[in-house]
């Protein structure tokens, strides 16, 4: 698991940090390249967002034929995790238009993968509307946050709890684990909800665009109403975020590509 990124700052001071360990000249190379990328995506965000799959391929080429990939089950996380996630900084800040040009770039690169790989790679991306976006595009690739959920059932107590989660994969989908009552203590998700402000809001956000996307569909296949389809989908939240979840909804700040 990786370190959570700080949503509470400005994207222009959040540095790429530890996000890539020092684990060999493959891992630097990787670090390197990354660091390039958000020096583009800083400077020139629209050519960055361009220059998204060739980022990509850098990275991914830096092991000599790939051999690595037929070893470990595709492309590595911990190298094209950055890439991605550096681009999620910016995604909320983007216009619908230049979200749907890298979202499809994003999508594209994950059809090339298996399926279990490119979950794989949503496990460890940190914006809460990247993230949401492709899963509601790509349901096969939903990663879900089982394990985020077993950690809050043995760390009831949020000195416990807090101790944990600078160690995560995501940022996102601890959030998605914390927000399951059935899971966390009240006193775990007033404190997460507290302390994390930004990040709680981007995934109402992303659970209000799964709750109607996902339960839209839901109640088509079980001919209910699209409002019992969302009750349906939301069972389980935290019902002290519904009212904020039904006002998101009306909002409709997701991306849905056509298939």
């Amino acid at each position: 698991m990786g370190a959570v990124l700080d949503f509470e700052q400005p994207f222009r001071e959040r540095m790429l940090g530890n996000v890539i360990g020092d684990m060999g000249k493959m891992f630097q190379q990787a670090g390197d390249i990354a660091e390039e990328y958000q020096q583009l995506m800083r400077q020139y965000p629209n050519e960055a967002i361009d220059k998204l799959p060739e980022f990509i391929d850098r990275i991914r080429d830096i092991n000599p034929e790939r051999a690595y990939e037929s070893l470990a089950g595709g492309p590595c996380e911990k190298w094209i995790g950055p890439v991605l996630n550096i681009f999620g900084e910016v995604y909320p800040e983007l216009n619908r238009e230049s979200r749907k040009k890298g979202l499809k770039l994003c999508i594209n690169f994950l059809d090339d993968l298996r399926y279990d790989y490119a979950q794989n790679k949503l496990e460890v991306i940190q914006e809460p509307w990247l993230a949401t976006d492709i899963v509601i595009t790509r349901p096969i690739y939903w990663c879900g946050y089982k394990e985020y959920c077993d950690f809050a059932d043995t760390h009831q107590k949020w000195k416990d709890f807090s101790k944990g989660i600078g160690s995560v994969k995501s940022a996102f989908w601890l959030a998605m684990g914390v927000v399951q009552h059935k899971h966390t203590s009240l006193e775990v998700r007033q404190n997460f909800y507290e302390r994390y402000p930004v990040l709680m809001e981007r995934t109402k956000d992303a659970i209000a665009a799964m709750a109607a996307v996902y339960g839209g569909r839901k109640a088509v296949k079980e001919n209910i109403s699209v409002d019992e389809g969302i009750d349906k989908w939301l069972n389980g939240v935290d019902s002290l975020l519904y009212n904020d979840i039904r006002t998101k909804i009306e909002e409709k700040k997701w991306i849905l590509l056509p298939d």
